[in-house]
């Protein structure tokens, strides 16, 4: 069971994580899980089973496909560990990178899992659109243990957009020593260069994402535009649990929740901040649910005075039953 109060955190994925078979495991398992892959494919009008168990990568890689197929996999498997009886939803602190805040939604009772999926799937489409093929780009800028990546990244953005006199900003505070920026394909890659040329900056190098889309930068502007309407008219319910919402790395209610989720599609997702609340209220674990591992190996390297979480990575059904199926 989990522990009382707000000891434990629990966190969802985002884009990135996805792979052919996600949750399909559960779904032998679980009925839980197989109605919430037809609750999300009944809304976002997509077979979500068909995609996430017998299509290809490059199919899951489509932004619109992926949004939904993934919030689908994870929500599949959080009520799958609820239907065992091993979690309590209600006692518990939640939070998303990016695509995942809306699992964290789902998951906390804020939103419903057909609203969620019906969103995403616009969400996703919404994005891809935003920007011609090819204007833009986004790169991980990893750096060397111990230095300062969040100042230096900030620094090689603002120099970058002088030399190009194009737009790039930091996307993703994902770790002390990985940032993700976007931008403008030729203001990234001025950001790797600048940083490769000055030892000051402690970069180790620059990895060019392969995506579709900027994400969360001023390119995405459109894309907030043409989303925010349905997130406004959005139902979000009032829940007992409160989220760590991105773009502010603070605790939050269903109260703002629309506007949270509009800035967020054009702002920094603060994740480094929102690992350093959820120390800072109190969590000594971080339960990640969902496809892959990658918030589990970020979490890793993030601490508050000294300070940081336990975690768990609950992906795979086979996995989670021979450890014990324990959270």
């Amino acid at each position: 069971m989990v522990a009382q109060g707000s000891s434990t955190l629990f966190m969802f994925p985002g884009q990135g994580s996805q792979y052919v078979g996600m949750s399909k495991d559960w779904t032998q398992n679980f009925k839980e899980a197989s109605h919430a892959f037809e609750e999300a494919s009944d809304a976002s009008g997509l077979d979500l089973k068909k995609l996430c168990f017998d299509g290809t990568d490059y199919d899951l890689k489509q932004t619109e496909i992926t949004q939904p197929a993934i919030l689908a996999a994870t929500v599949a498997i959080f009520r799958s560990l609820e239907a065992m009886g091993v979690l309590n939803r209600e006692e518990a602190i939640y939070a998303g990178h990016s695509l995942g805040e809306y699992s964290a939604l789902t998951c906390m009772g804020m939103l419903s899992l057909g609203v969620a999926a019906r969103i995403v799937h616009h969400r996703g489409r919404y994005m891809q659109e935003a920007v011609p093929a090819g204007l833009g780009a986004m790169a991980a800028l990893i750096f060397k243990p111990g230095s300062d990546g969040v100042t230096a990244a900030r620094t090689l953005c603002s120099e970058a957009e002088k030399i190009t006199g194009q737009r790039v900003s930091v996307a993703n505070f994902n770790s002390p020593e990985q940032i993700v920026v976007a931008g403008v394909r030729e203001a990234v890659e001025a950001v790797g260069r600048l940083g490769a040329e000055s030892e000051n900056f402690k970069l180790r190098r620059s990895v060019p994402l392969a995506v579709s889309a900027p994400f969360h930068c001023a390119l995405m502007k459109p894309a907030a535009e043409r989303l925010s309407e349905e997130l406004k008219s959005a139902v979000y319910q009032q829940t007992s649990t409160q989220y760590i919402a991105n773009v502010d790395a603070s605790l939050h209610s269903n109260e703002g929740a629309a506007d949270r989720l509009i800035s967020q599609i054009t702002e920094s997702v603060l994740w480094v901040q929102s690992i350093e609340a959820a120390l800072a209220a109190g969590c000594e674990r971080a339960v990640e649910v969902g496809p892959g591992a990658v918030l589990t190996g970020l979490v890793k390297r993030i601490s508050k005075e000294g300070r940081s979480l336990a975690t768990q990575n609950i992906d795979r059904w086979e996995t989670f039953k021979d450890d014990g199926s324990k959270i």
